[in-house]
């Protein structure tokens, strides 16, 4: 195939982009046309067909909607008061209390959501009134709710490791346990700016009255549900007890159970959000992996893919470098395309080349879902902060944007450390899987 024709399929894929049409069709209409070009429009036809079976009869991608289903679950049950209320009752008396609460119990959430814009959503409505209640400055509750949903996107069951995994080929089991210690210390790192910030500038966020121990054993007795399935999922995958796939039903089972005894949240109508919700996220996911897959399949029958590996591995730089540059391009297209396309436009070029180079799998997919945390909150897409937005409509984008200014900072130090230290996110795994 000729080089004019890849590119001419290469700019048009761009234009698309920027046009905003939806990324799985633009996936599907490049790559039928160039695999058309190639071996002929049966042959393309074919292809597309052998990747929907394939998505749909795939065991090991039965992952996806168990864990999107759990998510759905524990949103409709509400556990994030819960959670907010003892997260306050601990951290309430600490500088910027309601703001560390605010992120400690959103990083409690990660572990039973895995999707960033339902996290910010429902602290948006959780926690954004309670903390303009007590006189926290708007810039730093906006950023603090938009930015703390992004642990969803780290912390397991994530969507974005998952779809990782299954892009890169790898085990979903160790990149889901590989992000437990990268999300906490994302979370650590907010909570000490947050402190910091506070300690210079008091009129940031007041300090909350003193509440009695008893007080918070009884706030902390309402987590109960959320922390028992937290550590039968999280805890089950790590001892081995279960696969990836029966930890996502086990997960998912968990959650209706909690869903159905929490007074006051069952009905017929939430039970049916949960499942309808849990439909549309995994059907997009879905169309956009048949997508990928065959634009995977397109790049490689053009030649397209061998010659990016190959120069990649001719320049002959150190892997640091490599690694770096990636990350680079991958916050720059994270600020005009969503995370999840960006990672399907780029993974299945990029990713194979690296490894190939000896690049540890598990720690650079680990960096690429931290790029995508970075992506979900960088203006001018930012989905996060738009969806805080879409929640709290009286917040302008300036001071939404404003107060993720410092949140983001912390973002690239994080990601900075997970770099030149691969051991925090290589640890766990080493520790379940021997290495």
């Amino acid at each position: 195939m000729s080089m004019l024709v890849i590119a001419c399929l290469v700019i048009m894929l761009g234009v698309l982009l920027l046009m905003r049409m939806p990324v799985a069709f633009i996936f599907l209409l490049v790559s039928t046309i160039g695999i058309a070009e190639i071996r002929g429009l049966d042959s393309a036809l074919g292809l597309l067909g052998s990747r929907l079976y394939n998505i749909g009869s795939t065991y090991s991608l039965t992952v996806l909607p168990f864990f999107i289903l759990m998510g759905h679950l524990a949103y409709e049950s509400g556990i994030t008061e819960e959670l907010y209320v003892a997260a306050r009752a601990w951290l309430g008396r600490l500088k910027g209390g309601l703001v560390l609460a605010t992120t400690m119990a959103n990083a409690a959430f990660a572990a039973a959501c895995g999707e960033t814009m339902a996290a910010t959503a429902v602290f948006g409505k959780v926690a954004i009134p309670e903390m303009l209640r007590y006189g926290v400055n708007r810039k730093l509750a906006a950023g603090s709710v938009a930015t703390a949903g992004t642990l969803a996107a780290m912390i397991p069951p994530s969507l974005s490791i998952i779809v990782f995994a299954i892009l890169a080929h790898l085990s979903v089991a160790r990149l889901l346990i590989a992000g437990i210690l990268p999300g906490l210390l994302t979370a650590v790192c907010y909570g000490i700016m947050v402190y910091l910030r506070v300690l210079k500038n008091p009129s940031l966020a007041p300090r909350l009255p003193d509440v009695t121990w008893r007080e918070r054993g009884r706030a902390i007795k309402g987590t109960w549900g959320i922390f028992s399935l937290v550590v039968l999922v999280i805890g089950g995958l790590f001892a081995g007890f279960f696969t990836p796939t029966e930890a996502g039903a086990v997960g998912a089972g968990g959650a209706f159970i909690l869903l159905l005894v929490r007074k006051g949240r069952t009905s017929p109508k939430s039970i049916r959000e949960a499942f309808l919700g849990s439909a549309r996220t995994t059907s997009v996911v879905c169309i956009v992996l048949v997508g990928a897959m065959l634009f995977a399949s397109f790049l490689a029958l053009s030649g397209a893919s061998a010659a990016i590996s190959h120069y990649v591995i001719s320049l002959d730089l150190p892997p640091y470098v490599l690694v770096g540059g990636f990350m680079v391009i991958l916050i720059a297209l994270g600020c005009i395309v969503d995370p999840l396309s960006m990672m399907f436009l780029t993974v299945p070029i990029i990713v194979p080349p690296l490894i190939e180079m000896g690049i540890n799998p598990i720690w650079l997919g680990i960096l690429v879902v931290k790029t995508n945390e970075i992506g979900m909150i960088t203006p001018p897409l930012g989905l996060n902060a738009y969806m805080l937005k879409n929640v709290v409509p009286d917040f302008s984008m300036g001071e939404i944007f404003g107060g993720i200014w410092w949140f983001l900072q912390v973002e690239i130090v994080t990601m900075i450390i997970l770099m030149f230290f691969p051991q925090i996110s290589l640890w766990l795994p080493g520790v379940m899987f021997g290495g």
